[in-house]
């Protein structure tokens, strides 16, 4: 694992704990020049489990707008404390943790014909994508293609996660924004992060 990347999982493992010692990170300075980058990220807290990691707790940026020391900071704090699908993370769970972070690539805008089309593409470049239809919005990161078996399977579910169906999907194709991204990725168990130490 690369520097930069170690020194994410501290940025989030520290200010998760610093949620409970009522301290901060401001005035932070990054040891590696790419955490200074404008970059979007995602931070998705699992809890390990003898037979998998399941999902607890996960926060994001689509768009990039900030440094991405400052995005892991608070896409960490807000996926432990903030994510409305779960309750706040407690104390007695971190140790629990395993820290995952996606470092996302700009989001690009393609255009298709039909959803066929859209589909060949899917197939073999199995990027993150996003859907924008009307008032709905959704995405699903290139990781999810491990757990879902084909490009059908992947579109049906990310319709249904912006709340749309595959039908009105379809009879509304041509109104459909859509983007692809791809990721870096990177993850531990919290007890192998190292904590930043801050005055």
């Amino acid at each position: 694992m690369e520097s930069w990347q170690k020194e994410s999982l501290s940025l989030a493992k520290t200010s998760i704990l610093e949620e409970f010692w009522k301290a901060s990170l401001n005035g932070y300075y990054p040891q590696n020049k790419e955490l200074l980058e404008t970059k979007a990220s995602f931070v998705t807290l699992k809890k390990r489990d003898i037979s998998r990691n399941s999902l607890r707790w996960c926060i994001w940026s689509i768009m990039a707008y900030r440094s991405l020391y400052k995005d892991i900071i608070e896409n960490a704090k807000s996926a432990a404390f903030r994510d409305p699908r779960f309750t706040p993370l407690i104390y007695e769970e971190v140790a629990e943790l395993l820290i995952e972070i996606s470092v996302l690539t700009t989001p690009e805008e393609k255009s298709f014909s039909n959803i066929e089309e859209l589909l060949v593409f899917l197939r073999p470049n199995k990027p993150g994508l996003i859907i924008n239809l009307d008032w709905y919005s959704a995405t699903f990161l290139p990781s999810v293609w491990e757990e879902i078996e084909n490009e059908e399977q992947f579109l049906i579910h990310l319709i249904y996660k912006a709340w749309l169906t595959p039908e009105y999907f379809v009879q509304n194709f041509d109104k459909v924004k859509i983007e692809v991204y791809y990721t870096i990725e990177f993850s531990d168990i919290w007890e192998n992060i190292k904590i930043i130490k801050t005055p």
